[in-house]
């Protein structure tokens, strides 16, 4: 059997999607190292699939003062005790930052295996210039790298050079969400999600964000829709998805506040939503604004396009995959003009896309189609 050292979050829904959907089936035996800690989200996955989970005990109460001392003397203990769970066949770091590529360095040379090394998209396009510059050392060393959008390598060229750029292919993160919609359609019509949902099922919803992240400016984008004329505000049904993400918990609050303030329905998600009500949620809107300061190939925006929602981006946000579909998006280029927007869709003048056009995003980007790809990280080049 093939085994597997995994750097990456533990309670993250697509590191247990990768495990899933391309190492399991592949056979890889998986020891995960979890990059922030371990909080038990998907214990019962981990445990029932063999998945070994490490637990890092290290307190080092003699150099707690000294903070690179403390990461050095960790990263060094830690592959002490990885070295007993081994040996590994290949290593992989997810969501990147220099401390937990030393790590993965350190693992792989341990045994002499592959290194690959993945870019998710906010560790890339948001981290500090001197944090990505950090990695480099490490990168120039991996055997295999990868980031999700095809415009993301021409920015690791920008800022880390051509050496790392070359070795760099686009591999974006596969979809499971597009098999939850379909098999929740087949029971629930849009009226029927709503009302599982707890939004009027009359409504026209209008879903504001996805996660809770300042990044995502929903305040910004709400206090673009308060200049509707009233009476079409009052049409609209406003969805707040804020249920993980929470960097800002003042800012979370006071979008909350101003949500509440407008003349409108507004329904707000805080807790888990397991895959069933994330599919309801995605066929419950009309609309899905997206005005995130940064992304790579969101996947919440792909599920609101198959699910049959008109999609308003930022025009900003540079999505190549779905340039190669011949898909296009509404685009504003400031928040200002999403008012006219939105009533062009209540209108009806903007609709979602052909079912044919759906049909495509899973033939090409679900995990069944790029799970080769991903495995393909694994094999050093003659």
């Amino acid at each position: 059997m093939k085994r597997l050292l995994l750097i990456a979050d533990s309670n993250n829904i697509y590191t247990k999607r990768m495990l899933e959907n391309v190492l399991l089936p592949a056979g890889y035996e998986v020891v995960l190292y979890p990059i922030w800690g371990d909080r038990g989200v998907y214990a019962d996955f981990f445990r029932e699939k063999g998945v070994t989970v490490y637990r890092d005990s290290h307190t080092l109460p003699l150099v707690r003062h000294v903070p690179r001392l403390r990461m050095w003397a960790r990263i060094l203990l830690n592959l002490r005790d990885l070295a007993r769970l081994g040996p590994f066949d290949a290593v992989h770091n997810h969501y990147l930052c220099a401390k937990d590529l030393a790590l993965g360095q350190g693992a792989a040379r341990r045994f002499g295996c592959v290194w690959a090394c993945s870019f998710w998209g906010s560790d890339l396009l948001r981290a500090p210039l001197g944090n990505l510059r950090r990695m480099r050392p490490y990168l120039m060393h991996c055997d295999g790298l990868s980031v999700v959008n095809p415009d993301n390598i021409a920015y690791l060229r920008e800022t880390l050079g051509d050496a790392v750029a070359r070795k760099c292919r686009a591999i974006p993160v596969g979809q499971s969400g597009y098999d939850d919609i379909a098999r929740v359609q087949k029971t629930h019509d849009r009226r029927a999600c709503r009302q599982a949902l707890g939004i009027d099922p009359d409504a026209f919803v209008v879903a504001v964000c996805y996660n809770a992240s300042r990044a995502q400016r929903p305040l910004e984008m709400l206090q673009a829709l308060s200049a509707l004329p009233p009476q079409r505000l009052k049409a609209l049904t406003l969805v707040l998805q804020i249920t993980y993400g929470n960097n800002d918990p003042d800012y979370t609050q006071s979008v909350q506040a101003f949500a509440a303030s407008l003349p409108c329905r507004t329904v707000t998600f805080t807790r888990f939503m397991g895959p069933d009500e994330n599919a309801m949620l995605r066929l419950s809107t009309d609309v899905f604004l997206l005005g995130i300061t940064t992304d790579s190939f969101s996947g919440t925006m792909q599920e609101y396009l198959y699910a049959g929602a008109v999609v308003l981006k930022g025009d900003w946000l540079a999505y190549p995959p779905l340039d190669d579909l011949g898909i296009r998006l509404n685009e504003f280029h400031d928040f200002s003009e999403l008012p006219a927007l939105v009533c062009r869709a209540l209108d009806g003048e903007l609709t979602p896309l052909a079912p044919q056009k759906r049909a495509l995003l899973p033939q090409h980007y679900s995990w069944a189609a790029l799970r080769e790809k991903w495995l393909a990280l694994y094999e050093r080049e003659a």
